[in-house]
This record gives structure tokens, sequence and C-alpha cells, in this order.
């Protein structure tokens, strides 16, 4: 086995058990007043330490259960968007993130604050990938370069999502309205530049 399909793989199970821990959370939350990391494993059938090697407190595991609770999987978002062109599928994603945070943006400040307090004496990867993985599943079937994508990929993930939010809205002063068409813009302007470079 090579080393790049190891690594994939590992990345994969890695997703994967993420993935488990965050539907437990969420299962249980719906029943449960009070859940514990412990809870959280026993219901995911992991080991404690492997949720602390996901989600090193109980704070940042309960708010993240509870913003996936209105995310759409990237397969869903995926299959919504059908056979539309690279700018439109990458255009689409941005409008759903950036909706998303628009519609829970306390929830996730929250969450952000919990992630960067945690952040400032753990070199865990805390936070999950969604945008991300969204923008590459989306870029996939493009004939693009390589690297194309991947620059794509990353600034995309960038101008969407409460991340560009906050600082559209805090460091530049925009309104909501304002955040979002800016965001579109910029990301327009990104796609018209590579689709001319094509």
């Amino acid at each position: 086995m090579s080393k790049l399909s190891l690594d994939n793989g590992r990345v994969n199970q890695k997703r994967k058990t993420r993935t488990t821990i965050i539907q437990s959370a969420k299962k249980l939350m719906t029943h449960k007043k009070k859940v514990s990391l412990e809870d959280v494993a026993i219901e995911a059938s992991v080991s404690r330490a492997t949720i602390y090697r996901y989600f090193p407190n109980v704070d940042i595991l309960m708010i993240e259960a509870s913003l996936d609770l209105h995310h759409q999987t990237p397969d869903e978002l995926i299959h919504q968007m059908g056979s539309i062109s690279l700018q439109d599928s990458v255009l689409f994603l941005q409008k759903y993130y950036n909706k998303l945070a628009q519609d829970h943006e306390v929830l996730f400040r929250r969450y952000l604050s919990a992630v960067l307090a945690e952040s400032t004496h753990s070199k865990k990867k805390i936070r999950g990938s969604r945008r991300k993985e969204a923008m590459i599943k989306a870029t996939t079937p493009f004939k693009i370069n390589k690297q194309a994508q991947k620059n794509l990929v990353n600034i995309a993930s960038i101008l969407m999502g409460i991340d560009a939010f906050i600082t559209a809205k805090d460091v530049c002063g925009l309104n909501t309205e304002e955040a979002k068409s800016t965001l579109e813009w910029g990301l327009s302007m990104i796609l018209k530049g590579l689709e001319s470079n094509n």
C-alpha cells in the first residue's frame, strides 16, 4: 500500500470517527439534559481517550453537535446541486454556508470562542472541515489542474462561513447583506480569473 493511500485511509477513518462521535452526542442530547464525554464514549463505542483526541472538552463537543443539527452533509449538498457549472457549484456552497452562519451566528460565535480558548493550550486540530470537504467534492468532477483545484478549495473555504462573516462584520463594519454580497463578489472575481486562465 502506498503512503498516499495509507494517509488518505487515515484521514477518512479520522473523519468517520469524528462523525460517529458527533452523531452519538446529538442522539444523547435529544433525551438527556446533561451529557458527559463518558456518555458519548459509551454511545459511540469508543474510548474516552479517543473522544479527547477530537474534542478536548464537553462544551466544544456539545456546541458542535448543536451546530451539526442544522448542517447538511457535503454529500447532501452535492446531491442538491445536481449538474451545474463549476462557478455555480462554488457559489451555491458559499450561499449555503453564509446563510447557515447568518441564521446561527450566536451559536457559531460561542463555538469559535470555545475553540479559540482551547487552542491556546492545545496543538490538536479541533475544528471540523465541512466547507473544505464539500468544496473538494464539488470541484473534483471538473477539469482543472490539481494545484488550481487545491487553491480554489482553500480560498473558497476562506470566503464562506462564520469566519468570513465575522471578519466582514466585525473588522470591516459591514451589515449582514453587505457581508454576503461582498463575499460573493470576491469569490466571483476569483472564479472569473480561474476561468480566464483555463
